[in-house]
C-alpha cells in the first residue's frame, strides 16, 4: 500500500486508509483517510513539512462558507485493497503525531476529500438556514411602486405597522397629567426585509421619485433614505447574495 501527499511518500501503511466522515443517514458524508505507519526520521520531517506549510496557507484563506471554495489544499494520492485515488484535492482534518518506536516513528494523520466535504459544509448551513426560516412567520412582501422601471418587492423580516408623532403626556405642577399636541397619530411603516424583486438601485430609484412629487392625503411618502447591507446565503447548495433593506414610509393625513 502507497500513499503520497505532496512530496510526502509512504508505501508501509499499517491500517487502510479508506473510510467516510460525517452523517450517513443524510448522506452527509466525504471521504475520509486515515494514514497510519511507520516512517524513516525523513519521512517524518517531510509529512510535517508537508503539514506546516498547508496549515500557514490554510489558517489566511477566506472563511470557507463565504468563500465557496476549497481554498488551500494538499494533493492525495493512494493505492490500496485495489482501491485508488489520484491527486486528490484534500484537507487536513487531524494534525500528524508520532511516538517514538526504536529508530522509526509510528505515525499518523487524517484527510478529506476537500470537495466532497465543502459540499457537506454548504448543504448543511442550507438546512440550518432553512430549518430557521421555517419557523419564522409569514410577514408578506411590501411592493414599493414605480411609474416606469421595476418597482422592487420587499420580503419582510419584520412587523411594519407602527405609529409615531402621537400625543405627549406630561405632568403638571401638581403632579396632573395633561395632553399636549394633536389626538392622533401618524400611520407609519418601518419596511425591514430583503429584496426578492429588483435591486437596490431600483429602491433608490423609487425613493427618489417618491420625494420628487408633492404628496396627497392618504399616500406613503419615505421619511429615511433606503440603506442596505449584503447576506451570502446557501440555496439549493450554491452561494448567492442576497440584499437586506430598510426604509420608512409615512402616510400623509
Amino acid at each position: 500500500m502507497t500513499v503520497t501527499i505532496n512530496s510526502f511518500s509512504c508505501n508501509a501503511l499499517a491500517t487502510q486508509p479508506f473510510g467516510f466522515e460525517g452523517d450517513a443517514r443524510a448522506g452527509l458524508t466525504a471521504r475520509q483517510f486515515r494514514i497510519a505507519g511507520l516512517l524513516t526520521s525523513s519521512q517524518w520531517q517531510n509529512l510535517i513539512s508537508e503539514y506546516t506549510t498547508w496549515r500557514n496557507l490554510r489558517i489566511a484563506d477566506q472563511d470557507t462558507l463565504l468563500s465557496g471554495t476549497v481554498g488551500t489544499t494538499v494533493n492525495l494520492s493512494i493505492n490500496a485493497n485495489g482501491l485508488t485515488v489520484s491527486n486528490l484535492n484534500c484537507w487536513f482534518t487531524e494534525a500528524p503525531n508520532g511516538e517514538q518506536a526504536g529508530t522509526y516513528i509510528n505515525a499518523s494523520c487524517t484527510l478529506v476529500d476537500a470537495t466532497q466535504a465543502l459540499a457537506v459544509l454548504l448543504r448543511e448551513s442550507e438546512k440550518s438556514r432553512q430549518n430557521t426560516e421555517a419557523t419564522l412567520p409569514s410577514l408578506g412582501t411590501v411592493t414599493m411602486v414605480r411609474a416606469s422601471g421595476t418597482s422592487p418587492v420587499v420580503t419582510l423580516t419584520k412587523p411594519m405597522e407602527t405609529r409615531q408623532d402621537g400625543p405627549q403626556v406630561a405632568l403638571t405642577a401638581t403632579g396632573t397629567s395633561y395632553v399636549t399636541g394633536a389626538l392622533k397619530a401618524h400611520k407609519v411603516q418601518q419596511i425591514e426585509g430583503y429584496l426578492s424583486t429588483g435591486t437596490f438601485d431600483d429602491l433608490l430609484n423609487w425613493y427618489d421619485e417618491t420625494i420628487a412629487a408633492v404628496p396627497i392625503a392618504g399616500s406613503l411618502f419615505p421619511i429615511s433614505a433606503p440603506t442596505s447591507t449584503a447576506e451570502v446565503i446557501i440555496s439549493g447548495g450554491a452561494k448567492s447574495t442576497r440584499y437586506n433593506v430598510t426604509v420608512t414610509t409615512l402616510q400623509i393625513i
